[in-house]
């Protein structure tokens, strides 16, 4: 764990990167029920993402694809997309996504509409659009109507909320959570329980009542560790380090986003490493330790711009600026040097730093 100095008794509300638990929808259609060739590659390619294994689980579901039907091909699709998420392969999941729900809809498959949709709001939600996300997520549920499949209704409803949340829709967003939680825990969907009660978990802790969000995350956290649940059990490890990061024990939120971290970097989910990278170079540089804080800060910003994601990257920017500060131009740029920069790149990510402290002029010293 890296060592943090003594906090100093005053400053300014921390501005940290902050992540939901958006749940994918893995559709499988009739796969389980395919001819062999289809089956068991597909089955093959399950197992694999089981172990985290996203390249391999590709190449199954590719194989699969080969001599798969139009309509095996709605959920082969979807779970390449799901891999290429977690990967931070954004663009290729979108894509994957859109072609699965062009094949639904000319199947008719109502609920393999309804997951790629889902799938494709999340990924609007990454690129900050808001708006674009919810309509996903509305048309997901228009979908779903007729279906009755409680589940991927469950997952819609908590990313709509998510949604919701970041529009400062706090109610609406806690009312989504709560639909969905009690849909999943009547269908006895662990991995929404999981999902649902993370996300209102966030919602309270928007809302400043962090004994409540505390007391959901490790509701949330002790579920996802019963089932195996990795993805989830790293997001709310995040969200606990979160809480104390509002409530300025950064000594602990520092704890509990290394161990995200782990979590993170272990099932190989780039957009939460990215997240958790942050959001320890934040807490280090808030607590004065500039120089730990500038690696992590610039691993992150790194995999931000490799996936062509913005959500993240101004805060990021602003402790690049005030570590800038701190340091002095010159230890900073060797600090760069020595994070792998080229002097173009160095000069092009001290042009954006300086951009940023121009137009927050709090970020210098007085």
């Amino acid at each position: 764990m890296a060592r943090i100095p003594k906090l100093p008794k005053a400053g300014p509300k921390p501005d940290f990167i902050r992540r939901d638990l958006p749940r994918m929808a893995e559709y499988a259609g009739g796969l389980t029920a395919a001819e062999a060739e289809v089956r068991e590659p597909f089955e093959e390619g399950r197992a694999a993402m089981a172990a985290c294994q996203w390249n391999q689980a590709i190449d199954h579901f590719r194989q699969a694809q080969t001599e798969a039907s139009r309509a095996e091909l709605v959920p082969l699709h979807c779970q390449v997309g799901v891999c290429y998420y977690i990967q931070g392969r954004l663009t290729n999941a979108l894509r994957e996504f859109r072609e699965s729900y062009q094949l639904a809809d000319y199947q008719r498959d109502r609920r393999g509409q309804a997951a790629a949709l889902n799938n494709a709001g999340i990924i609007r939600h990454e690129y900050e659009e808001l708006d674009g996300a919810f309509e996903q997520f509305t048309k997901a549920f228009a979908a779903l109507r007729d279906s009755g499949d409680q589940r991927l209704t469950a997952t819609c409803l908590g990313n709509a909320g998510n949604v919701e949340r970041e529009r400062g829709q706090t109610d609406h967003a806690l009312k989504s959570q709560e639909q969905a939680l009690e849909i999943s825990r009547r269908t006895e969907y662990t991995l929404g329980v999981v999902s649902a009660l993370g996300n209102a978990a966030s919602v309270y802790r928007d809302k400043g009542e962090f004994d409540r969000a505390t007391e959901l995350y490790r509701e949330a956290a002790r579920s996802a560790h019963q089932v195996g649940d990795d993805y989830g059990h790293g997001v709310i490890l995040g969200g606990i380090g979160g809480v104390h990061c509002d409530r300025g024990d950064f000594k602990l939120a520092l704890r509990y986003h290394e161990d995200a971290l782990v979590v993170a970097r272990r099932i190989g989910y780039r957009l939460g490493a990215t997240t958790e990278l942050g959001n320890i170079g934040i807490i280090l540089e808030k607590s004065g330790a500039p120089t730990q804080a500038v690696p992590n800060l610039l691993e992150a910003l790194d995999i931000l711009t490799a996936i062509g994601v913005d959500r993240g990257e101004h805060q990021l920017l602003q402790a690049l600026a005030r570590c800038d500060n701190a340091l002095g131009r010159n230890q900073f740029r060797e600090l760069l040097r020595q994070g792998g920069l080229s002097d173009e790149s160095a000069a092009g990510l001290l042009d954006r730093v300086d951009q940023t402290s121009r137009k927050r002029p709090w970020l210098r010293k007085a």
